[in-house]
């Protein structure tokens, strides 16, 4: 049970303030357990920032260079725009071609015939439908498959309501009504044919159906082939058509009109009388754009972690207290810990350690390419700057950049991408030969490095217990409970002492004022 507190009444003294002077003293080693909760946690953010800086960077190296397909950039041209379009792909060779189409794809289409008296509001038990029916359509599809779907249409539907299903199935088909001929027309989304002979094939068709075909009933569609050729079925659409070129001589089909060939997307726009000449070649200066922005990121990551390695610790400017705090503006307070936050990752072994071998990284030769002088980052014109204070930022000589790609771009994207491992010497450890390229050696430092953090700082889903700052951090919560207790205790006993020091007072007063009563009686 809490003890009653007496707070000054005989005294006259402000007890409560006396209590919490003394008790700020007391509360000295609890300020200083805070501000070292306070700092690591700082310090625990401040390696979390890293490890998102190396994890961004390691993306970005992921998404354009760990193919060499990504990295290679190409062009092509088409001396007939306005009938073949071209685009190069990654994969593309250097390449000069002619191409002459004679037909472009087609979708199939098919109309029916004309549904007297009707619109859109049309209810199909109007047009004789009496009980629910279960049609199974075939579409012929983008891939040159055939898909089916059954779709169920009762007589409270409507013509609009037909539409609407055709339209939102899965069959890739678009239907329409038009309420001026009466007539509803149905067209595959998919152009060509899967039509190799002289029958003509339905590429949208009824299979089969579980009471009236209201599309040969109602609707009138004629009764064509279906995709075997096989007679009876009701043809919904017809007359799909695949793309006919020539292309360097050789006659080709294809179902659309957008394909790829040999690593160039041709799209067919109109029939040719005379051939169209398309070329592919290696875009250099996207190439070199694309090597500038590498090293612009390199550099900003490594700027980065040096101003966090060579940033200056002020011992003075320890974290503030609460009470300090309330104390100050709001622009002081931001100022304070601006400083009070600088250079805790200072001289940091894991940070100075992953720089250093980054920096091997880059310069250490790539084997397995073979010889020709270009296996390393430097033969590429890449080097550090001279100035020293730029902490081994990267520059380009354009010059000799240039130069590599127009000498051997094969061995430049192999510089820069191959994939390899690290084999060593069994009996001594040493490395034997490295084939890795330059950003897949610079995405196994920054993995190890990002690991070495997450022991070190941990990440947000993590526990205290699975990080070592984490496990200081619980350490410094539990002296920090520990001295909580003990001050609680102080404060007790200070209350215990000035409140057996009041009764004392009030006894006094009590019994001085029972004397001088006793004496002016007996006077």
């Amino acid at each position: 049970m809490e003890m009653m507190r007496v707070g000054g009444l005989a005294s006259g003294m402000d007890i409560d303030k006396l209590v919490n002077d003394l008790m700020k003293a007391e509360r000295a080693p609890l300020n200083k357990l805070y501000q070292k909760k306070q700092i690591f946690e700082w310090q625990r953010d401040a390696y979390r920032e890293i490890n998102k800086k190396l994890a961004d960077f390691d993306q970005y190296l992921f998404d354009h260079f760990t193919l060499s397909s990504t990295f290679y950039q190409k062009t092509a041209t088409s001396s007939n725009e306005a009938a073949v379009s071209v685009k190069a792909l990654g994969s593309s060779y250097d390449s000069t071609n002619t191409i002459t189409v004679s037909q472009l794809a087609m979708a199939a289409t098919g109309v029916s015939g004309e549904v007297g008296n009707a619109s859109l509001a049309t209810k199909l038990s109007e047009k004789g439908l009496a009980a629910e029916t279960k049609i199974t359509i075939v579409a012929l599809q983008a891939n040159g498959v055939y898909k089916e779907e059954e779709l169920t249409f009762s007589p409270n539907d409507t013509i609009a309501d037909v539409v609407k299903k055709l339209n939102q199935s899965s069959l890739n088909i678009n239907a329409i009504f038009d309420d001026g001929s009466k007539k509803l027309g149905i067209s595959a989304r998919a152009t060509g044919t899967l039509d190799s002979t002289d029958v003509d094939k339905a590429e949208v068709y009824v299979k089969t159906a579980t009471g009236d075909d209201i599309f040969a009933t109602i609707f009138g569609f004629g009764i064509g082939n279906d995709q075997n050729g096989n007679s009876g079925v009701t043809s919904l659409a017809n007359g799909g058509k695949n793309a006919k070129f020539t292309l360097n001589g050789l006659e080709m089909e294809r179902q659309s009109n957008t394909f790829t060939i040999n690593g160039i997307e041709y799209t067919l726009k109109a029939v040719t009388s005379t051939p169209v000449t398309v070329a592919s070649s290696t875009d250099m200066d996207a190439m070199i754009s694309k090597i500038e922005e590498f090293v612009k990121k390199y550099n900003e990551l490594i700027g980065a972690l040096n101003d966090k390695i060579r940033e200056k610790r002020y011992r003075d400017y320890p974290p503030l207290t609460d009470e300090q705090k309330k104390e100050m503006t709001e622009k002081q307070v931001e100022l304070w810990e601006e400083k009070a936050k600088s250079g805790l990752l200072r001289g940091d072994s894991i940070i100075l350690t992953g720089l250093s071998q980054m920096r091997r990284d880059l310069y250490s030769r790539v084997d397995g390419i073979g010889s020709n002088g270009i296996d390393t980052l430097s033969e590429l014109g890449i080097t550090t700057t001279s100035e020293i204070s730029s902490g081994g930022k990267l520059v380009i000589n354009y010059d000799k950049l240039r130069k590599a790609l127009e000498s051997d771009v094969d061995k430049v994207a192999k510089t820069l991408t191959q994939n390899g491992v690290v084999s060593k010497d069994p009996n001594t450890g040493q490395v034997t030969s490295d084939t890795r390229g330059i950003v897949q050696r610079l995405r196994d430092t920054m993995k190890g490095m990002m690991t070495n953090i997450e022991k070190k700082a941990g990440k947000p889903t993590y526990t205290e217990n699975q990080y070592s700052l984490g496990l200081q951090l619980r350490d410094v919560e539990d002296r920090i409970s520990d001295v909580q207790r003990h001050l609680q205790d102080i404060e007790s006993r200070y209350w215990r002492q000035f409140t057996a020091m009041e009764q004392a007072i009030q006894r006094a007063n009590q019994q001085s004022a029972f004397l001088m009563g006793q004496f002016g009686r007996g006077m």
